[in-house]
């Protein structure tokens, strides 16, 4: 499951990015934590719809192509992990994803 919420959101990310655009992924690691960035220059999506529909089920801006329970469920999947996905964007410039998940940092101390 955790590959398909990396999928959808980088799939996402290219249906919302024009084709001379970037998407960017990155992964950080922070105390044992692991974060992942998913940047795009796309449409960018404004304060209201992130807030009041990105993450409510069955809610797509994909008309009858798509369910609208992608972030939903990735969202709900990535807190049963104990993480979470944090969204900032700017309409006209992108979006950018962290997806934080909680891990065990076993090295010594």
């Amino acid at each position: 499951r955790l590959l398909a919420v990396f999928g959808h959101l980088i799939s996402n990310a290219q249906d919302a990015t024009a084709d001379d655009g970037r998407v960017e992924v990155r992964l950080k690691e922070n105390s044992g934590a692991a974060l992942v960035e998913i940047e795009d220059t796309g449409v960018g999506m404004d304060e209201d719809f992130i807030r009041q529909r990105l993450f409510k089920p069955f809610d797509s801006t994909k008309g009858l192509t798509g369910m609208g329970i992608g972030a939903f469920e990735s969202r709900d999947f990535i807190r049963s992990l104990g993480g979470d996905i944090r969204v900032q964007s700017i309409p006209g410039e992108g979006s950018l994803f962290r997806v934080s998940i909680p891990g065990s940092d076993t090295r010594a101390t």
